[in-house]
């Protein structure tokens, strides 16, 4: 009996470590960015003992002070662990504008995207970001620390993922950037904001639905729940942490290996930790709130939606519409009845963060946009629309503009804009042309955000962030001087603006974020929200902002109006425990000098780090071979190497592979060389009834160049490139030495693809693009060879159209080919579904039509397998050969896809898929074709 159970035990521990191994290979590898930042970047590096700091040339005057901070940082995220962080390299992509950071193995680095925005925080963005990131060094390295390069860093990363879900590392992260700093989004009440208002309005969701998310329901994410929880473990013992992580680390093919050790140590599993954190969260949320009762615009929307940064302009309130089932676009309320009613300004693109600025009858916004090739070359560019000719300009290309607000004369546009060294700067624009007018710059090391224009022009109102914390700012235009109105503090500060002379602006400095009111050196409240108050606009006496509901951020009206009963004193923002308040820490080192080198890029090309058993990293599960290859990428993402043997049990033949791959400047190249065993058929004396089979091996090299490029514009996406390829193949042990005809090289056959893409920016809840027109021309041929002629030439057209409801989608498929010579019996275009079901005569050309809709959204726990979040259908016809055809197609069918995510992992989303296809040919083997599909996506 102990035998089978050990048999059964270690049968999980096989099949658990497989599934979970491909899931979190899948996952990481998706998640990691693998673009590259431009070719003309000029490498930097500072290395000490415990990190190699890569940056830009331009950040040089900068970096010391950064490597100063991550010496202590380092130090004390792995300062509860039971093992120091190891050595690392972290490389600043200060050219990428986007605010974000990752570490990860295969191979071992971290980027921090060091720029900081126009999102308000509590602290400097670099260091946070850098304290959050230092505490993954240190969880990767005393959970799998011992598995390294040059072999077993990818087999870490999997079973780091295997072992530790999302919720507590991310939340142990965001615990540590609190616990040592003055911010952090522990004390944020923005960020807790979420589960404060589904706790107090009774949106009790279960542990899966927070962990993975919904379609349907504003669902914190597992960085916010994750952080509870954490917090929870760290006030019973601050050791907790290194405890896990060092029970977890000699167990790491161990079944429910967290899980053991979490409640070892706490006494709970996950899902009762997270019950006690949600009954500790609702005791301390139980204090009744004073709401006064602001008129609210009544939108009758299905799904959350929100309409930021209400603004009053010529009788008519503008907002930024956020919705799961559109793209953003800026709408204008109309009045009917008691309802209120929104008609669409103006679409817009992809923003850092929600913003635009009405005066008068223009709407300035900002937008982001990325080089054509180079995706970590990036920048923020400048929209102006007016209202009265219904027209937007692109006021300004490939710059690093943030926040513009339009001046009361309509002739200027202030902007803030950072440099590649992290300085900051107002710029004034001309309205009309974009022209730089004038700038000031800020002081080293102070960022400044969310400026808007005094009435008279002569001076802003700002937010100042440096490491003394947050603060407000005025401008003076003409004196090029600055005042700080506030004592520096944690606060997170948003949106101020002049209301004559006073300023009114967003804070938390009573345990949730509200507006008041500056005046005369004296704060008082003006709201008094129940989850919180946010993006204020005055107008003739009246106060527009958002409060924040479980339905999203809403419009609210009041008379502006201050309470002389809420005048505040603020104190420092503090978090929800006492122990992470109570917390002692080392703000800095003392001052050191970094000798600061070039950094070859070319020199580190190469860099082995793992061994994997797939030739495509389970990104297919079509006919999967056993193998073994070893893997190199360089850590700016230029060059990728592959050295490899496999073997296909279903010929019993073996291939030794070589691969590489260098993608540092425009073409993408790649070079190729297999040398494999395969199967032929050939028939005897001509008798295609009499068939006999040979093997023979082969060396096979191939060459690729791609030139791939794309962009946005407003709220639509543009790919375009070329794509061009050759190949020599030498076959040579041929079985059957009677064989005649048999082409023993096949030199350099050429193929070329052109390709066009256009389509919208998807909503949350779409299933394709609203509109798309896809196009892509596709040629081969064989121009070097003597003995084999031939070619093919297709064309694949893609459409997309609206369908009947929201989120529905037509999708129109049109394709024609035609081959000759070799390539008679190939085909480059889609056929139609059940294609292999039935004789098909040459395919000429086909047309298929799929019509897709979402059913419902369950969110569904199916146990712990899975999270079951949409079910959607599909229903198809296809035509094949129009001309040679009648209005029936030749299969119809229809389908379910299931949409879910595996075991505790919120990425990626995979989807199971059935369906049915109605043959409509003589020939068909069976009428009705049942098929079933498996894959993923992010």
């Amino acid at each position: 009996m102990t035998s089978k159970y050990n048999i059964k035990i270690n049968y999980i521990r096989i099949l658990t470590l497989f599934i979970l191994i491909i899931n979190s290979q899948i996952a990481f590898s998706q998640l990691f960015d693998g673009s590259q930042s431009h070719f003309r970047v000029k490498w930097k590096q500072i290395n000490t003992d415990k990190f190699q700091l890569i940056f830009p040339g331009e950040f040089s005057s900068t970096a010391p002070a950064l490597a100063n901070r991550l010496e202590l940082f380092i130090e004390q995220t792995a300062s509860t662990l039971n093992r120091p962080s190891k050595k690392i390299s972290i490389i600043l992509q200060q050219n990428h504008i986007s605010q974000n950071g990752f570490v990860q193995l295969a191979p071992r680095k971290s980027e921090f995207y060091s720029t900081p925005s126009s999102i308000a925080d509590n602290q400097e963005w670099l260091p946070n970001l850098a304290l959050h990131e230092s505490r993954h060094f240190a969880q990767f390295d005393n959970l799998t620390g011992n598995l390294k390069k040059p072999f077993f860093e990818q087999l870490a990363l999997a079973l780091f993922g295997l072992n530790l879900p999302a919720w507590f590392f991310e939340g142990d992260a965001v615990l540590q950037e609190t616990l040592f700093s003055n911010g952090g989004r522990g004390r944020l009440t923005s960020w807790n904001m979420p589960i404060r208002a589904n706790i107090q309005s009774d949106l009790l969701f279960d542990f899966n639905k927070y962990v993975h998310g919904s379609f349907k329901d504003i669902v914190p994410s597992y960085y916010s729940i994750g952080y509870f929880m954490n917090s929870i473990l760290y006030e019973k013992d601050p050791e907790i942490h290194g405890k896990i992580l060092e029970e977890m680390n000699g167990n790491l093919l161990r079944p429910f290996n967290f899980e053991r050790s979490l409640k070892k140590y706490s006494a709970q599993k996950s899902s009762q930790l997270f019950k006690s954190t949600i009954h500790d969260l609702t005791e301390k949320w139980n204090k009744a709130t004073d709401i006064n009762s602001p008129s609210s615009f009544e939108i009758a929307d299905r799904f959350p939606t929100d309409y930021f940064l209400p603004q009053m302009v010529n009788n008519t309130v503008y907002a930024l519409q956020h919705s799961r089932q559109l793209t953003p676009k800026i709408v204008r309320f109309e009045n009917k009845n008691t309802k209120r009613l929104y008609k669409k300004v103006v679409q817009i693109g992809q923003q850092l963060m929600p913003y635009f600025h009405v005066q008068g009858h223009l709407i300035v916004w900002d937008e982001y946009r990325k080089d054509p090739r180079f995706e970590k070359q990036t920048y923020n560019i400048i929209n102006v629309y007016d209202v009265n000719t219904g027209k937007t300009r692109h006021l300004t290309h490939n710059t690093r503009y943030y926040s513009p607000v339009l001046s009361t004369d309509l002739n200027e546009i202030a902007v803030i804009e950072v440099s590649l060294a992290n300085r900051a700067q107002v710029v004034f624009l001309d309205s009309k042309n974009g022209a730089k007018l004038d700038s000031i710059t800020m002081p080293t090391g102070t960022h400044i955000q969310q400026p808007q224009f005094h009435a008279t022009g002569t001076k802003l109102i700002a937010i100042a962030v440096n490491e003394k914390g947050t603060n407000l700012i005025e401008i003076n235009r003409s004196k090029k001087e600055i005042q700080y109105l506030l004592d520096w503090s944690n606060f997170q500060l948003e949106r101020p603006i002049y209301i004559g002379e006073h300023i009114v602006f967003k804070a938390n400095f009573n345990e949730k974020d509200d507006i008041y009111l500056l005046e005369n050196g004296d704060i008082s409240q003006l709201t008094d929200s129940q989850f919180g108050a946010f993006n204020p606009f005055a107008s003739n006496d009246t106060l527009y902002y958002n409060t924040y509901t479980t339905n999203g951020y809403k419009v609210n009206i009041q008379p502006l109006i201050k309470n002389n009963e809420k005048r505040t004193t603020p104190p420092m923002v503090q978090t929800l425990y006492p122990r992470q308040n109570n917390t002692s820490y080392e703000p800095l080192l003392p001052a050191k000098d970094y000798p600061i080198q070039n950094y070859n890029v070319t020199k580190n090309s190469f860099n082995f780090h793992s061994i994997t058993l797939s030739g495509n990293d389970f990104e297919s599960f079509d006919n999967l071979k056993p193998g073994i290859f070893w893997i190199s990428n360089d850590i700016l993402n230029t060059t990728a190497a592959k050295l490899g043997y496999e073997y296909d049990t279903e010929i019993q033949k073996s291939t030794y592979s070589a691969e590489l791959s260098y993608q540092r400047y425009f073409p993408k190249v790649s070079l190729s060389y297999k040398n494999r065993g395969q199967l032929g058929q050939a028939t005897r004396n001509g008798n295609r009834d009499s068939i006999i089979n040979f093997d023979y091996r082969e060396h096979y090299l191939a060459a690729d160049i791609q030139l791939p490029f794309s962009i946005y514009r407003g709220n639509k996406v543009y790919s375009y490139g070329i794509n061009m390829g050759t190949s020599y193949q030498k076959r040579y042990n041929l079985s059957l030495s009677t064989l005649t005809n048999f082409n023993d090289v096949i030199s350099f056959p050429l193929n070329y693809q052109l390709y066009f893409n256009k389509n919208s920016l998807r909503a949350t809840m779409d299933i394709l693009p609203r509109w798309g027109q896809n196009f892509s021309f596709t040629y081969r041929h064989l121009p070097f060879e003597n003995e084999l002629r031939g070619d093919i030439w297709s064309l694949r057209t893609n459409f997309y159209f609206p369908g009947i409801l929201l989120n529905h989608s037509l999708q129109l498929r049109y394709s024609m080919q035609e081959s000759a010579g070799r390539y008679l019996y190939s085909n480059d275009i889609p056929l139609v579904n059940g294609f292999a079901n039935f004789l098909s005569p040459a395919v000429k050309n086909t047309l298929l039509f799929d019509y897709r809709l979402p059913i419902v959204y369950p969110d569904w726990s199916i146990g712990n397998m899975a999270y079951l979040k949409r079910i959607r259908g599909i229903i198809s016809a296809d035509y094949q050969n129009l001309s040679e055809s009648d209005l029936s197609p030749k299969t119809a069918g229809a389908g379910l896809s299931f949409d879910f995510n595996a075991f505790k992992y919120p990425l990626p989303l995979f989807t199971f898929s059935s369906r049915l296809t109605y043959i409509n040919d003589k020939t068909a083997t069976a009428r009705i074709v049942p098929t079933f599909s498996f894959g993923y996506s992010y």
